[in-house]
């Protein structure tokens, strides 16, 4: 007798559901050896940053990296014919010649954008050329930040040529960075760097009142406060071991991205000593609203603001827009003189109260007024 038979309908679904049970099992698990890897690429790209920020500095006389046109400037594109009305038009152009010679674009390839401020995502343009590596550079976008990583890998067509000139298509998107600079963009300074009529580099107190706009950086340098934007002296940074360097908009390595004034975000944060440091967003100093004396000159004034999602990054669970109350780590009292972390322990895990007071450090004899 041939006892030899085939699979049977029973035996199948048995391989199936064992062959599921390891899959639930190893599924999970690869993601997280993913997402750690990830996470380690990104940590990587920090200490890159870090080491080139150091070479930087050391080779022009202690000052930061920064595109560093200002006003009054002649236009090299258009010689004995106009002058930069402002630092944001002098460094707008800046940063697209930049561009244009370290990737052999014609002026018909990289036009110079209208209205913008390369400070918010673009302000790496001043590193990328001292470093002098290939651009689109990976080490300037997290392994997790799809949209870019699409722009590097070329799955995005590399000069888009749908939508306006300040959509997510324009061009000057390919080299955006998905990391943030405290230098520009997130701490207004107690006081600022420029020159005198002598020429000699001075301290300037900001005013007593900001344009009223959740987007004061894109404005502070041109109309409120001439000359805050540029090079900044690396000997200005009060605290550096808890003064933030760098950050992402999202955080993107421990499950579900959050945006990053999310109180139970966290990432790992460059600071200006050169350390990479994890830190959930609620145990962070959380900030405060530097747009007038009243509000800056305390910390009981926060920041309110509303994010909108964007293609770089996902809010939490989906949502459309989200409201917060904090600036947590990037709007900090002082500025590059004030602290940014940690948070006293007894507030960690709680959202920031208008009642309570927040300083870790009284910062206020530095300069003595606001």
């Amino acid at each position: 007798m041939n006892c030899n038979r085939g699979f049977i309908l029973r035996d199948a679904l048995a391989a199936a559901c064992v062959l599921g049970g390891i899959a639930a099992l190893t599924i999970p698990a690869l993601s997280q050896v993913r997402m750690d890897s990830m996470r380690q690429v990104c940590v990587g790209n920090n200490r890159f940053i870090a080491s080139a920020s150091s070479s930087y500095i050391n080779d022009h006389g202690e000052k930061m990296w920064a595109l560093s046109w200002k006003a009054g400037m002649q236009n090299p594109t258009v010689p004995n014919v106009q002058y930069f009305a402002s630092d944001s038009e002098a460094q707008g152009y800046e940063a697209v010649l930049i561009y244009r010679r370290m990737f052999g674009l014609t002026a018909t390839e990289a036009p110079i954008p209208q209205n913008w401020f390369p400070q918010i995502l673009n302000a790496h343009a001043a590193l990328l050329e001292y470093v002098n590596l290939p651009i689109p550079a990976s080490y300037m976008v997290c392994p997790a930040d799809f949209t870019r990583q699409n722009y590097l890998e070329e799955i995005y067509k590399p000069f888009p040529v749908s939508g306006g000139d300040n959509t997510a298509t324009t061009w000057r998107w390919i080299f955006s960075s998905s990391y943030k600079w405290d230098v520009y963009q997130w701490s207004p300074s107690r006081s600022y760097r420029t020159l005198n009529p002598r020429g000699q580099n001075v301290q300037c107190a900001m005013p007593a009142n900001l344009p009223s706009t959740t987007e004061l950086w894109t404005v502070e340098g041109d109309t409120t406060v001439q000359g805050a934007w540029g090079p900044k002296q690396a000997t200005d940074v009060r605290f550096p071991s808890q003064k933030v360097f760098l950050s992402d908009d999202y955080a993107r390595h421990n499950g579900q991205t959050r945006y990053y004034a999310d109180q139970a975000a966290g990432q790992d944060l460059l600071f200006h000593d050169g350390s990479v440091r994890y830190y959930r967003a609620d145990s962070t100093n959380p900030g405060w609203d530097p747009r007038t004396k009243t509000t800056r000159g305390n910390m009981t004034g926060r920041f309110a603001f509303t994010k909108q999602a964007d293609v770089f990054g996902s809010l939490y669970n989906g949502a459309k827009s989200a409201n917060y109350t904090a600036g947590w780590y990037r709007w900090t009292r002082g500025g590059l003189q004030g602290w940014d972390v940690p948070r006293t322990a007894g507030m960690v895990g709680k959202l920031p109260s208008p009642s309570v007071i927040e300083n870790e450090v009284d910062t206020s004899a530095a300069t003595g007024v606001w």
